[in-house]
């Protein structure tokens, strides 16, 4: 399909945002948005033109809210209970904030994590973590090529954890994949385990000393491997000797609570595979030739502690160059593994 637009003909391919269509918080911030002049498309093809600036009023909303603009005199549907937000119609357009997707051919601008009803809504400070009642962009399609997947990760701390470092490890591998642009990967860093882990494509979990989960925690996290969820585990052992860290112990508690036995590392498994090619793991923090990973049910349980290696950390020195980005490729198969099995968090 080709479009023409005030930067010249535009060759599309796929649903979603053509151009422009920015959303903005009101200045200063209140229950209000902005959508921003700009084309979008579809699923059914169906062009969605917004001219000029238009204001959107959540009004007492909240909760977990999809900002989208449909096409036509008429809006999605959704059953009657789950109709909390407000629908503002145009002659061409319609924009809602829903908490559940619809069926019927929309486009997504913006999610939203309303806690109040009278809660102003912001700009994010960091667009890469944008917190409660802030305007989510991450999850924004473009249609002007074939959008990547989308790749949510939640870093989670147990017991008396080490600085919260690892989540900025992950951020690098994050990067990585954002970079070359073959996965829109996000990380949220410090994240609560007692509930709402459905929406992250990978959980990593990592502990120092010993750790218990309570109750609610532990469900959360059956529940969540059970569902199809990725979870590495992970010790820290940079402020550890020698020997094991006590979280180790803590995770082998944990994974008997549930009932979950691991194995080592097939040779033919997709781990290996993609998108790069390994033998076996390669070496993370540890020199020696102790560390083990083990894998099963969806769970990745690793004493070669990587977390501190994609942050350029190795015992006794710095990393090399080589080897952080062979850490770095390890890193990128572990969260294509973890797609693989849980499928996109931009699915919703």
């Amino acid at each position: 399909m080709r479009i023409a637009t005030d930067n010249g003909i535009w060759s599309i391919r796929g649903a979603g945002i053509v151009t422009g269509l920015e959303v903005l918080a009101s200045d200063p911030p209140d229950s209000a948005v902005y959508i921003m002049p700009g084309v979008a498309i579809d699923s059914e093809g169906q062009i969605i033109i917004l001219s000029r600036p238009r204001a959107y009023d959540l009004g007492t909303t909240q909760g977990s809210l999809y900002l989208i603009i449909t096409y036509g005199e008429s809006g999605p549907r959704v059953d009657d209970e789950q109709l909390e937000g407000l629908r503002y119609m145009f002659d061409e357009f319609g924009v809602q904030a829903t908490p559940v997707l619809p069926a019927t051919p929309y486009v997504e601008l913006a999610r939203i994590s309303r806690q109040g009803r009278d809660s102003v809504i912001a700009n994010a400070q960091d667009a890469t973590h944008p917190g409660a009642n802030e305007i989510d962009l991450r999850f924004r399609r473009q249609a002007s090529r074939t959008a990547p997947e989308t790749a949510l990760i939640g870093v989670g701390y147990l017991g008396d954890a080490p600085s919260p470092t690892h989540g900025r490890g992950m951020e690098y591998v994050a990067r990585s994949l954002r970079r070359d642009r073959s996965l829109l990967a996000w990380v949220d860093d410090g994240i609560a385990l007692d509930e709402g882990l459905s929406a992250y494509s990978l959980v990593y979990l990592v502990g120092k000393d010993g750790f218990q989960l309570d109750k609610e925690e532990m469900t959360a996290i059956y529940d969540y491997v059970q569902g199809g969820g990725a979870l590495l585990l992970e010790g820290c052992r940079r402020e550890v000797d020698e020997g094991n860290p006590p979280a180790d112990a803590s995770f082998s508690d944990l994974l008997g609570s549930f009932g979950i036995e691991l194995e080592a590392l097939p040779p033919d498994h997709d781990l290996l595979h993609e998108p790069h090619l390994f033998g076996g793991p390669p070496p993370g923090f540890e020199t020696g030739d102790a560390a083990s990973l083990q894998i099963g049910a969806g769970i990745i349980w690793s004493t070669y502690d990587y977390g501190c290696l994609w942050q350029g950390e190795r015992r006794g020195a710095p990393a090399s160059r080589e080897e952080i980005r062979t850490a770095l490729e390890w890193g990128r198969n572990i969260v294509y593994w973890a797609l693989k099995r849980r499928g996109p968090a931009s699915s919703g």
